[in-house]
């Protein structure tokens, strides 16, 4: 079924009730907030990612929703995103001691692929006191799939492969690193009767 944000596939009934249950999301990095390309050749990998992206995880954690991000990347070529979730968790409407009632931190584990991925969201998922069916997962790929299936709520962006598309409940409209994280939030918040526009915006 066709929707504004992307493709919904399964029993809309079903999915309508996953999603207003959905009180955490987990992401992978490159091929969802990142395009998955990088120059090759220089002392540094750049890499692209949207704004509108980074305004979704700001809409989730208004409304409650813990975030968190797992990429296999490290040191530095995981430097840019470290320096992303640093930068969102010190927004002034983060948790912090002169903000008690803040929105909660984006959390984020990196050096971890495959089948530690599941193993690490896990690990924060009872940190946060939350089932893998109070969750929804987007990836892009295989070293993905761990985390993928035990998933409440599966999503991938339109660039991702089809074998995770295939097992998808949700197929953003927009390609990695150009909206998909946005395209995953605005459909979150209609499913839940949540107005964007009412929601404070950083």
């Amino acid at each position: 079924m066709d929707n504004r944000n992307g493709v919904i596939k399964g029993n809309i009934d079903d999915i309508h009730r996953v999603v207003n249950g959905i009180k955490g999301i987990i992401f992978d990095v490159d091929g969802v907030f990142t395009d998955n390309r990088v120059p090759e050749g220089g002392d540094s990998k750049m890499k692209y990612r949207s704004y509108y992206d980074g305004q979704g995880v700001s809409l989730l954690r208004a409304v409650g929703i813990r975030v968190c991000l797992v990429t296999n990347e490290k040191d530095a070529s995981a430097k840019h995103i470290v320096d992303v979730v640093e930068k969102w968790n010190k927004l002034p409407s983060s948790l912090s001691a002169e903000n008690p009632n803040g929105w909660e931190h984006v959390r984020l584990f990196t050096d971890v692929g495959g089948e530690k991925k599941s193993a690490v969201a896990e690990q924060w998922l009872n940190e946060c006191n939350l089932e893998w069916n109070d969750c929804g997962v987007m990836g892009d790929d295989l070293v993905d799939y761990s985390m993928f299936k035990l998933a409440g709520f599966r999503s991938v962006p339109i660039s991702g492969e089809l074998v995770l598309q295939d097992e998808a409940h949700f197929i953003s409209r927009r390609s990695a690193g150009n909206g998909a994280v946005r395209d995953l939030v605005n459909f979150i918040l209609e499913e839940k009767g949540i107005n964007s526009l009412g929601l404070p915006f950083q």
